[in-house]
C-alpha cells in the first residue's frame, strides 16, 4: 500500500517532493523519484511485500518502462510462476508482475491482474503515460483534466498532493455542482472531485495520456470491466445454480479470498465488529491456517450503537488476540478537523470517524488488516432493502396529495430519542422517499438533503441540482432489489464505503484488504438472482444461511440484528456536544462557504434542539462541510523547493 502522484511538464524535483511529502503518511518506509524529459513520478511506500526489493519507481530491464503502484495484486504468485518462466524475476514484489504484463500484453495488462490496484507508468519508448484503478477502485487516483500553468497533466492517489502543486493550487476553483453532489448524497459522487479541473480515473477504468510527439497527444479513459447484476426480469446468460449450491460455492470463494489477502511479508489482522461479514472473515481465517490472529474493534458508550459483547464474543470463540477501546465524545472533539484535512472532500458519513480510531488502534500492532466492506452491497445487507416491498404498496395505496399533507405532518409530530435508528427517524426518512422515481428512491432515503431542502439552503443554487440524483428516468429494471443492488455497488460502496476506509486506514499508514470485493466472488455473487440475497425481509440471506450450513458460524453470531457503524450523533448535539456543533454551525462561515442561507442552518439547527425533528444528516454535513472549508480550503498544502542541487532525481529501480 502507498501513494503515488506525478506530472508532465516543466516540472523541478522540488514540486515533485513537494506533491510526494504531501501524501508521506500512505508509505511511511520509503520515498523514490523519476525525473526525466518532462516527466516526474513520486512514490511513497508501506512495505508490505519484498520489504527490500519491492522499491518504486521501478523500472522494466530495459529502463524504457517505469511505474509507480499503489496496492497488492492477489494473483502474483500465479503471475510470478507464469512469466519467471520466460526470464527469472529480479524481485519477489508484485509490482514486478505488473512490469511483465505489461511487456506482454501492453494496456490489456489490466485484464489479467486481480487485485487492489491504482497504478501509472511511463513508457519512453512510446511517448505515453499508461494507468489504471481497480475494478471497484479501492484505490483511489486523481488526475487533472486541463493544464494548469507549466504542467499539462498530473495525478496522485491524493488531492492533496495535487495541490502541492503551486500552479494547480493557484488554478482550482470549489466546483458548486460537486457541493450540491455532497449535500444531495453525504458524499461527491462519481468520478468528479470538489475542485474544477479535476477528476478521477473511474472503477474500473484506464487511461493513456500522450506526451507531444506520441501521435496520440492528450488523455483517453476507457472500462475494461463492467459489475453484471442479474435481474429477475431479463433472461439469465446461463441457469443459475441451486440456492444450496449458490450457498456453498459462496463459502468455497470466501475461504480463497481470504486466504490470498493473508499474502504478506508482515503481520495481517482483522477489523472484526462482531457482525456476520468480519466474523466470517476470521472463521476462513481459521480454516484456512491463517493463525495466530490479531482482531481489533471499538465500542460506544451509548448501547444502542455498541456492539462489544459481539466482538469480544467472536474473538473468544475461535482465540484471536483481541484489542478493544471505547469512542468517546472526546475522540470527536480531538479527531474532528484532522478527519476533514485527511478527506481531502467534504465527507458526511459519521462512521468515518470511529473507523479512523479504529485504524489508529489496529495500526499500533499490524501494517495490515482485513475488513468485511463490500458485503453489504453485494449480498444486500442494508435496512433499506426491507422498506422497498412496503415502499411500493404505499405508494400503490396512499395518493400524493395524502402523503404531502397528511402523513408526513403527522410523522413529524413522533417524538424522536436520538438512539440508533430510532423509529421516529426511520419513518421521517421512509416516507421523504416516497413518490420517488424508483431509481433515486434509496438515494433519498440515504441522502442528508432532499432536491427541496437544498433549494431553500443554497437558492442563487436551486436550479441547479445534481445531475446523477435530480435526472428523471424510467427504472432500467423492475426488479427493486437488482435496481438497489445496483445504486449501492455503484455510488455508495465507490464514492462512500471505499473512499472512507481507504483514507482512514492510510492516515495511519494501515493497508485494509477486502476479500468480499474479491473479483470472482463478486462475478458470481452478482450473477445469482435476486431472491438469493434478499427475500421476505430477511437480508444477506445468502451468508446467512452458507455459514449455518458449513458451520463457519454459530448461528447466534449470524442472526444477531445488524446496528451499522454509526456514531450517537443526534444525542451529542443535544448534549453534551452541543455548545460544540452550536458554534460551529450557527459561527461565522467560512468564506468559501457563502453559498449558503445562515437563517436555513439556524431552522434546522432550531427544529433539531427542541426535539421538533430529527435533523442530524443535514447538520453533521453542514458540520463537516465547515470543517473541511477551514482545514482544507484555508491552509495553502502548496510548497515549492527551488533549490533541486538538494533535491536530486532519483532513478528507478531496475526490476523486470
Amino acid at each position: 500500500m502507498c501513494g503515488i502522484c506525478g506530472f508532465v511538464g516543466d516540472g523541478r524535483s522540488g514540486t515533485l517532493r513537494a506533491m510526494t511529502d504531501a501524501i508521506a503518511h500512505r508509505g511511511p518506509d520509503a520515498d523514490g523519484f523519476f525525473l526525466d524529459d518532462g516527466v516526474g513520478l513520486g512514490h511513497r511506500r508501506l512495505s508490505i511485500v519484498d520489504l527490500e526489493g519491492g522499491r518504486q519507481p521501478m523500472a522494466d530491464e530495459s529502463g524504457d518502462v517505469v511505474v509507480v503502484f499503489n496496492g497488492e495484486i492477489y494473483n502474483h504468485p500465479e503471475l510470478y510462476a507464469r512469466y519467471s518462466k520466460e526470464r527469472p524475476y529480479r524481485t519477489t514484489s508484485d509490482t514486478e508482475s505488473i512490469l511483465r504484463a505489461y511487456r506482454l500484453h501492453g494496456t490489456d495488462c489490466v485484464l489479467h491482474l486481480d487485485g487492489m490496484f491504482a497504478f501509472v507508468l511511463y513508457d519512453r519508448s512510446r511517448r505515453m503515460l499508461f494507468g489504471a484503478r481497480d475494478r471497484f477502485g479501492k484505490k483511489p487516483l486523481y488526475h487533472t483534466t486541463r493544464p494548469f500553468g507549466r504542467f499539462r497533466f498530473a495525478f496522485a492517489s491524493e488531492l492533496k498532493s495535487l495541490r502541492a502543486c503551486p500552479d494547480i493550487a493557484a488554478g482550482v476553483s470549489i466546483s458548486d455542482e460537486a457541493v450540491r453532489s455532497y449535500l444531495l448524497n453525504d458524499y461527491v459522487t462519481g468520478t468528479r472531485s470538489i475542485w474544477d479541473g479535476i477528476a478521477q480515473v473511474g472503477p474500473g477504468s484506464a487511461f493513456v495520456y500522450g506526451l507531444p510527439g506520441s501521435g496520440q497527444e492528450g488523455y483517453r479513459e476507457w472500462m475494461f470491466w463492467r459489475r453484471e447484476i442479474a435481474r429477475d426480469d431479463a433472461p439469465p446468460a446461463a441457469a443459475p445454480p441451486s440456492y444450496t449450491e449458490a450457498c456453498d460455492r459462496l463459502v468455497e470463494l470466501l475461504d480463497r479470498a481470504v486466504k490470498r489477502r493473508f499474502m504478506a511479508d508482515v503481520p495481517v489482522g482483522v477489523l472484526l465488529s462482531g457482525g456476520i461479514d468480519s466474523s466470517s472473515i476470521v472463521a476462513c481465517a481459521k480454516r484456512t491456517g491463517c493463525l495466530p490472529l490479531k482482531t481489533f474493534s471499538i465500542g460506544f458508550e451509548d448501547e444502542s450503537f455498541d456492539e462489544t459483547p459481539f466482538a469480544v464474543e467472536v474473538a473468544r470463540h475461535f482465540g484471536t488476540d483481541h484489542h478493544h477501546r471505547v469512542f468517546t465524545t472526546a475522540e470527536l472533539v480531538a479527531r474532528a478537523e484532522r478527519v476533514a484535512w485527511m478527506m481531502d472532500e467534504p465527507f458526511a458519513d459519521p462512521s468515518v470517524m470511529p473507523t479512523s480510531f479504529l485504524c489508529e488502534l489496529a495500526a499500533e500492532h499490524v501494517k495490515t488488516v482485513i475488513g468485511g466492506d463490500g458485503a453489504d452491497e453485494l449480498l444486500a445487507g442494508y435496512d433499506p432493502f426491507k422498506a422497498i416491498g412496503p415502499a411500493t404498496w404505499y405508494e400503490r395505496l396512499v395518493p400524493r396529495l395524502v402523503h404531502e399533507k397528511v402523513v408526513r405532518p403527522l410523522a413529524h409530530l413522533l417524538p424522536d430519542s436520538g438512539a440508533n435508528m430510532s423509529l421516529a427517524f426511520k419513518i421521517d426518512r421512509f416516507l421523504r422517499g416516497m413518490h420517488e422515481p424508483a431509481d433515486r428512491r434509496i438515494r433519498t432515503w440515504m441522502g442528508p438533503f432532499s432536491p427541496a431542502q437544498l433549494a431553500t439552503l443554497m437558492p442563487d443554487a436551486s436550479l441547479a441540482a445534481d445531475a446523477e440524483s435530480a435526472k428523471a428516468s424510467r427504472p432500467p429494471t423492475t426488479d427493486a432489489i437488482a435496481l438497489a443492488l445496483d445504486f449501492y455497488q455503484a455510488s455508495y460502496l465507490t464514492s462512500d464505503i471505499l473512499v472512507k476506509v481507504d483514507r482512514a486506514s492510510m492516515l495511519h499508514s494501515l493497508e485494509v484488504r477486502t476479500p468480499f470485493l474479491d473479483k470472482a466472488l463478486a462475478e458470481y455473487v452478482n450473477a445469482l438472482p435476486s431472491g438469493y440475497k434478499y427475500r421476505r425481509g430477511v437480508t444477506k440471506r445468502l451468508l446467512k444461511d452458507a455459514a449455518v450450513r458449513s458451520g463457519l458460524l454459530p448461528p447466534a453470531i449470524v442472526h444477531r440484528r445488524k446496528k451499522g457503524f454509526g456514531i450517537p450523533v443526534a444525542k451529542w448535539m443535544r448534549g453534551e456536544l452541543r455548545g460544540y456543533f452550536r458554534n460551529a454551525l450557527l459561527g461565522e462561515l467560512p468564506a468559501p462557504l457563502g453559498m449558503l442561507s445562515r437563517p436555513a442552518i439556524a431552522d434546522l439547527w432550531s427544529r433539531h434542539d427542541r426535539r421538533e425533528a430529527n435533523c442530524y444528516k443535514e447538520l453533521w454535513a453542514l458540520f463537516m462541510l465547515v470543517q473541511w472549508a477551514r482545514s482544507v480550503v484555508a491552509q495553502p498544502v502548496c510548497r515549492q523547493i527551488e533549490d533541486d542541487a538538494d533535491r536530486p532525481s532519483r532513478q528507478p529501480r531496475a526490476a523486470a
